[in-house]
């Protein structure tokens, strides 16, 4: 009889995982939609100035009210949205789960560098900026710990 060796694959394991805060894509998604729903009321308040008239109260409360309604059915998608983003660090690659899965090997990457502003730093956030060797630029955005993954990413790429 013979005895076959088993042996045992090595799991690529992640060294290191983050996600991004839903609560940073939702912030720049609700600047945009104040901001239309201002200069859509600008809009109607000029045509009814124009026009030398009030606007009717009903008017208002639905512009509100429809505002209100946006901004509650952006939270949740952008919660179902960006719930599943996901920065995975391998020792070989680093993997981008956001809608569809990319994988980016440390290989190709020619520079890293870290960006933030001034909201990102209301929300601890940070974003890491991967130039491909192609030319091409990956940007890991609003990540919860970017110091951790830059100072990793930095090593794996050296």
């Amino acid at each position: 009889m013979l005895l076959e060796r088993c042996e045992l694959k090595y799991f690529d394991i992640p060294k290191y995982k983050v996600r991004p805060r839903p609560g940073r894509f939702l912030f720049d998604r609700v600047l945009i939609l104040l901001g239309l729903g201002v200069v859509l009321y600008l809009g109607i308040y000029v045509n009814y100035y124009l026009l030398s008239t009030d606007i009717p109260v009903v008017l208002n409360w639905m512009f509100i009210i429809g505002i209100i309604l946006l901004i509650v059915l952006e939270l949740i998608l952008c919660t179902i949205r960006y719930g599943n983003y996901s920065y995975e660090f391998f020792e070989q690659k680093v993997v981008i789960t956001d809608g569809d899965t990319r994988k980016v090997s440390y290989a190709d990457i020619k520079h890293v560098y870290y960006a933030y502003n001034f909201v990102d730093k209301w929300f601890n956030t940070g974003s890491i900026v991967l130039e491909l060797k192609s030319g091409k630029k990956v940007k890991l955005k609003y990540l919860t710990s970017p110091n951790q993954a830059y100072l990793l990413m930095q090593n794996y790429v050296k």
